[in-house]
């Protein structure tokens, strides 16, 4: 089973409606998007909307409220819908989260939701960064409660965080004998099968942290868990994370090691977690990493494709990235059967921001849909962000020289578009015809002209129509 269309309406960075279609084979996505972009709202989209089948009270509520994760710009309602394929059909196929319509009770929410793995960067940052004022690195909460809570005790046939919950308060008051008895025994199991997990994860860490190619091995120290009965406390809570570097052991790893072979470590643990979770009864199996590879270069960028490919080959997987360079050499390396590109710009009016959404370069098509809505502030964004790309490509095509700028982002259209207009060909006649070029001059006076967006005053809709044909006419002349 995999998802073969979201639609997200009003929610977060998304104003309107955006619709991203995975074809009904539920391709893969990889996603570049400009920082403040709206890349981590559709992740979000899809986590919180997971989420929402989650009984209550076991997450924070405040997450499966979405009213919670409204567009701040709009008062009108919004949603996020995921259509499914599955073999056989089911009668049911498309689903619905919003501020009326929740997943609380739908087995195939709740089964996916279990088998989820959703990570990005700020989360990595728990395995070292948040215990960089420690001596150790104690991952008990975050193995016990997050990571390895939905893997399953074989004996009791249940989640290992309901065997944590078993043990919590209250505790039985003192001279309950049978009462602190049994849980004591309780605390053994609970200690056992974690014991039995860690012994799952460790191998699995090392396997997936060798394809990184560092000397570096890890391992779980859990002496167990153990009950105070004079303070009414449950002690050692501690799984210490245990690293050696060359078959030297690194007592404080986490402020030795470089950001490069933590960022490792930390993706090799959060990897080999999904992999010890339970098959999913019904429902499916997605993995969402959202700029998890900030602290990796480029080298070390490349394993992540081959660990996704050989681990997590039967995930439908949503891959996130703000490094265009990163994301064009992604491209090259997944199949294009298997995986959808898609691109993630931020723009805005003098009302409000906007994420300028495009698969494979169709700006122009989603210009045509926001006019046909009678939004001309997201219809002109999409205008000149289609004209910028015709620009840019052509001028990368024919090694056309531009006007340097120290910072590449302080690169307007005009730098592009002028060497266009001006080129020549061997007998000395323009190349471009001059219609076509007036007509674009025409058009950047009120439209293709970058400066005017900040302060949109009338937009009229023949103006949008001129510049969409003369953006279309160009685009064709310069094919």
């Amino acid at each position: 089973m995999k998802i073969t269309n979201i639609k997200i309406k009003n929610f977060r960075a998304f104003p309107q409606i955006y619709h991203i279609n995975l074809h009904n084979a539920g391709k893969n996505l990889l996603v570049y998007g400009e920082n403040g972009s709206g890349k981590s709202s559709l992740y979000l989209a899809l986590k919180y909307f997971l989420e929402s089948g989650v009984p209550e009270n076991s997450e924070d509520d405040r997450n499966r409220a979405f009213e919670t994760h409204q567009n701040i710009f709009t008062e009108d309602l919004g949603h996020i819908k995921l259509h499914f394929r599955s073999e056989p059909q089911r009668e049911k196929d498309t689903y619905e989260w919003s501020r009326d319509v929740k997943q609380t009770t739908d087995e195939l929410i709740i089964e996916t939701s279990k088998a989820k793995g959703f990570l990005d960067y700020k989360v990595l940052l728990e395995t070292h960064y948040l215990h960089r004022e420690n001596d150790i690195v104690n991952l008990f909460d975050l193995l016990v409660e997050v990571l390895l809570a939905n893997t399953i005790n074989p004996r009791t046939d249940r989640p290992l965080t309901a065997d944590w919950n078993a043990i919590q308060p209250p505790f039985p008051r003192r001279g309950a004998k049978h009462q602190i008895a049994d849980l004591e025994r309780q605390i053994v199991n609970f200690n056992r099968e974690l014991a039995n997990r860690l012994a799952e994860l460790s191998p699995k860490v090392s396997e997936i942290l060798n394809k990184f190619g560092y000397k570096v091995a890890l391992d779980f120290d859990f002496q167990g868990v153990t009950y105070n009965q004079g303070e009414k406390t449950l002690d050692n809570r501690e799984i210490l994370l245990k690293v050696e570097f060359f078959d030297t052991d690194i007592p404080s790893h986490h402020r030795f090691l470089n950001e490069a072979k933590l960022s490792a470590i930390a993706i090799a643990i959060y990897l080999s977690s999904i992999l010890c979770l339970p098959e999913p009864k019904e429902g499916m199996k997605i993995l969402a990493l959202d700029d998890v590879l900030i602290g990796l270069d480029m080298s070390n960028r490349l394993p992540v494709l081959d660990i996704l490919n050989e681990y997590f080959s039967d995930y439908q997987i949503f891959l996130t990235t703000y490094d265009k360079a990163w994301y064009e050499i992604a491209k090259q390396r997944t199949d294009q059967k298997d995986w959808k590109y898609a691109e993630f710009y931020f723009s805005q009016t003098d009302e409000y921001e906007i994420p300028v959404y495009a698969e494979d370069k169709a700006y122009l098509e989603k210009a045509r849909e926001y006019l046909d809505l009678n939004d001309y502030k997201a219809c002109a964004i999409y205008v000149r962000t289609a004209f910028e790309a015709v620009i840019k490509r052509y001028c990368e095509k024919r090694n056309l020289a531009i006007k340097y700028r120290e910072n590449p982002k302080d690169l307007r259209s005009e730098d592009f578009w002028v060497p266009i207009k001006m080129e020549m060909d061997e007998a000395g006649d323009l190349l471009l015809d001059l219609r076509v070029v007036d007509k674009i001059e025409l058009a950047r006076k009120f439209i293709l002209n970058e400066l005017s967006h900040d302060t949109f005053v009338n937009i009229y809709r023949k103006e949008l129509e001129d510049a969409i044909d003369a953006v279309a006419e160009l685009e064709a002349a310069l094919a």
